[in-house]
């Protein structure tokens, strides 16, 4: 029996699907040091409608000396790709470490993302932590 919170959660993930969602490939790789470069056999790739954001961000070392505040800033990027997480058949088809996501938006074409960390957000989502693969 759901609630009628994780219902409207439910309408309102579709509909964000339907309006932000762009077309993704998460392409399977095998885990491991050494070979998360190569493809994995076991695991199928899967076309998928996913949410991509990219929230820029302002790094700044941490140091113990006298001269914290001259430490220079570095610009980036935290790049999160989220799924409705019925799109999967279980967790273990979510995007794992070292998986790759490809943008197949015509706008985005090529763009490729490295998975580093997957979680659900509790609400009926698969988030994915990305860089730039």
């Amino acid at each position: 029996m759901s609630t009628p919170f994780a219902d409207l959660e439910t309408l309102v993930s579709a509909e964000v699907d339907a309006l932000m969602g762009e077309p993704t490939r998460v392409v399977r790789k095998v885990p491991g040091q050494y070979f998360s470069r190569s493809a994995d056999g076991s695991r199928a790739d899967v076309d998928v409608i996913g949410v991509v954001d990219y929230n820029p961000v302002m790094a700044r070392p941490k140091d113990q000396g006298q001269y914290d505040g001259f430490q220079p800033g570095v610009a980036g990027d935290r790049i999160h790709v989220s799924y409705t997480d019925s799109r999967f058949a279980d967790r273990a088809a979510w995007p794992a470490d070292g998986d790759e996501i490809w943008l197949l938006d015509p706008a985005r074409l090529g763009v490729k993302l490295r998975v580093t960390r997957a979680d659900a957000d509790e609400l009926g989502r698969v988030v994915c932590i990305c860089v730039p693969a």
